[in-house]
């Protein structure tokens, strides 16, 4: 693979910062502005747009990029980021995080902090780079799209169904889903050949986690050229499914015979008992049939250093006098 291009942040080509004022019950709007007021400090000119309704993070983020703004920050979480994806995809505006989600999977994949301060540190030193993207038609999506058991938990939580937001939301609706989930049978086909059969997940990862920190496809890497899949057979006793639950908060669960980790640049899934539902980003994504393909080196992002991570933390590097 050729060397990911790097490009410089030139601190006196403005940037748009985008929010959603009700995200947070109004914290989100509180850190936005005091984030811009900081890269202000440093001379970096800021536009600041607050959403006003689902898919106004698309308009605005276009707005930017016809204004040849050099960047594009979003204050929020990954819903907000999936949102101004499509008009940042192979564009010279290069997307900034200020993680302020419940899930902030694609802030963790990328090392940003979830301290605002930090993030804000971080995104005057850091440099952006390049990352492949999930594409789905004209969807794309960042982190993972789930299929089966994952994606109709994510459906509850993105309903708004479940009782408490972030990890402990997603395992308390995975532990309620179960009594009533019932696996679907799908035929899947790329690179890693032909697979028939019935299933209780599919994950389809660019980076290694979801739902708020969950590793289910621990070795994924958003600039590698590939998904890791991650497969779980369906059969599995809820005995079995609730001691391998936990140890998808590390990434444990991959050792287990029912599971199997395939690498490929595309995947179809032709459903063989009926329509089902794609879930990615914290959205809905597509219904089956589907298929998915890897976009690299589709988004720039500013990505931290080493430099800038010790700046961002205040941590002296080791082996510093």
């Amino acid at each position: 693979m050729a060397p990911t291009p790097t490009y410089l942040v030139h601190v006196n080509s403005p940037w748009t910062l985008i929010a959603n004022p009700c995200a947070g019950r109004g914290r989100c709007l509180r850190v936005a502005h005091a984030s811009a007021d900081r890269l202000r400090q440093t001379g970096q000119e800021v536009v600041v747009r607050l959403t006003e309704y689902r898919g106004h993070g698309t308009e605005l983020a276009a707005e930017a990029v016809r204004a040849q703004h050099n960047a594009v920050i979003v204050c929020g979480g990954d819903g907000t980021i999936a949102e101004v994806l499509p008009s940042l995809v192979r564009q010279q505006t290069a997307l900034g995080v200020i993680p302020q989600g419940t899930g902030n999977d694609l802030a963790r994949a990328l090392s940003i902090p979830r301290a605002p301060a930090s993030a804000v540190r971080l995104l005057q030193d850091g440099t952006p780079t390049t990352m492949d993207l999930g594409r789905c038609g004209d969807r794309w999506f960042a982190t993972v799209a789930a299929f089966g058991f994952d994606a109709e938990v994510s459906q509850i939580m993105e309903r708004g169904d479940a009782l408490l937001s972030g990890t402990a939301g997603y395992l308390l609706a995975s532990l309620r889903h179960l009594r009533t989930y019932v696996p679907p049978r799908v035929h899947l086909s790329g690179d890693f050949g032909e697979v028939e059969q019935e299933v209780f997940l599919v994950a389809v990862a660019n980076t290694c986690s979801y739902g708020g920190g969950l590793r289910i496809a621990p070795d994924a890497r958003p600039d590698d050229g590939s998904f890791d899949v991650c497969l779980v057979a369906s059969g599995l006793s809820t005995t079995t499914l609730l001691s391998l639950m936990p140890r998808i908060l590390w990434g444990g669960h991959i050792n287990h015979p029912a599971v199997r980790v395939l690498r490929t640049r595309r995947i179809h899934f032709e459903p063989l008992d009926g329509q089902h539902l794609l879930h990615a980003d914290g959205e809905p994504l597509a219904t089956t049939p589907a298929t998915l393909q890897i976009e690299t080196r589709a988004l720039r992002v500013i990505r931290p250093t080493a430099a800038a991570m010790a700046n961002a933390y205040d941590v002296v590097p080791a082996g510093a006098g």
